[in-house]
């Protein structure tokens, strides 16, 4: 993190000469930064320039009282104590607002979210383990208040040798998490989960004299618009309509009801067979098409700068393994914030039952990891 607490270190800035800190101090360069940034912008009503002077006129006051805690005068030096604390803390809430302004939340983060996990190394013991966490973030986000569709889920098969166990696992699980009214900022919620999940525990499959076993799965978390502006000419599609497969019925199979579109120039192919009728299929594969051209986009934006942003989101965190779940230790490690924490029962933590507090915590712990990230990548950027 570029926001450090030092208490025994020197600026060179002279609003930042004084030792033994006990508040969060801003990069070297932070203090240079927003003085360019002013100069360019004070006669344009900036908040960030308001806020700046603040800034500034606390850690002048703050100096003044560092001085006036070392007085001989004892009642001087602890009414200095005391009014640094308040002072201090002034000082971190303006670092935080003027952070905020200067790096906002990304314009994805208020959209819908498409979840998707497959099991990785491990064998059936993945796929129960993918199973495990495809269950465990749908409940997370029911308990936000979106609202859950499942888009695809392929069960495992197994063979007559395999361990009857409850369930088979997943080969593969998708799902449409949506906002209750367009409130919630889904994808914010899930965008840090993507990577790969590894887990270590006695195979579900085996007995309890058989050791540890490390399984894995692969989650990615892309952003859904909720409204897609995305404009594609009629010439540049191919509109092909089929025989609806699957169980029949209200003259599902007797009509040609199915839809197969093709995007030319891309040659992105969708298809949509979900609905009774044509008409209501050609609007579904638009959409469709739609939604995945912005993924795409979206993509690119990504890879422009995944190779500078400590924390990347998305499809970026792929094949990075971000966390890990211990059974014979009933911990959770996630590996970006260096952080480990135990629960009463990690079992009982992955179905939902101990609630979700930890993964809000680890969220915002990561948040402010890469919005710091993202702060450092502007200062340096910026330098005159």
């Amino acid at each position: 993190m570029i926001f450090t607490n030092l208490r025994l270190m020197r600026f060179c800035h002279p609003l930042l000469s004084v030792c033994k800190r006990s508040y969060r101090l801003p990069p070297p360069n932070f203090v240079s930064y927003l003085d360019k940034f002013s100069a360019d912008y004070d006669n344009k009503n900036s908040n960030v320039v308001e806020r700046y002077q603040v800034l500034k006129s606390n850690l002048a006051e703050f100096d003044e009282l560092e001085t006036m805690k070392k007085s001989s005068d004892k009642e001087l030096a602890e009414m200095a104590a005391a009014d640094m604390e308040v002072v201090g803390e002034s000082i971190e809430e303006l670092l935080d607002e003027i952070t905020h302004q200067l790096v906002p939340p990304e314009k994805h983060d208020d959209e819908n979210a498409l979840i998707e996990v497959v099991p990785g190394a491990g064998g059936q013991e993945a796929s129960l383990f993918a199973e495990e966490i495809f269950n465990f973030y749908l409940g997370y986000c029911e308990s936000q208040g979106c609202q859950v569709e499942m888009v695809e889920v392929l069960k495992n098969t197994v063979t007559k040798n395999t361990k009857v166990v409850s369930n088979t696992g997943i080969v593969k699980g998708v799902a449409r998490v949506m906002a209750e009214g367009g409130t919630n900022q889904v994808f914010r919620l899930l965008k840090f989960e993507s990577g790969v999940h590894r887990v270590q525990r006695v195979p579900v499959t085996g007995s309890k004299a058989d050791r540890l076993h490390t399984s894995t799965c692969s989650v990615a978390v892309l952003p859904e618009p909720r409204t897609v502006n995305i404009v594609i000419s009629e010439k540049d599609l191919k509109w092909e309509f089929m025989r609806a497969s699957g169980a029949g019925g209200q003259g599902v199979n007797t009509a040609d009801s199915a839809v197969r579109l093709t995007h030319i120039p891309t040659n992105m192919v969708v298809e949509s067979q979900e609905e009774r009728a044509q008409a209501q299929n050609k609007q579904r594969a638009m959409k469709k098409l739609k939604s995945l051209m912005y993924q795409q986009e979206w993509g690119k934006e990504q890879q422009k700068v995944s190779t500078s942003r400590k924390l990347q989101v998305g499809t970026m965190n792929r094949n990075e393994k971000i966390r890990t779940y211990n059974f014979h230790r009933h911990m959770i490690s996630d590996h970006r914030v260096s952080q480990s924490t135990t629960v009463p029962s990690i079992q009982q933590w992955l179905t939902g039952s101990l609630g979700y507090d930890l993964l809000d915590k680890l969220r915002e712990e990561l948040e402010q990891v890469d919005r710091n990230d993202r702060l450092e990548l502007l200062l340096n950027t910026q330098k005159s």
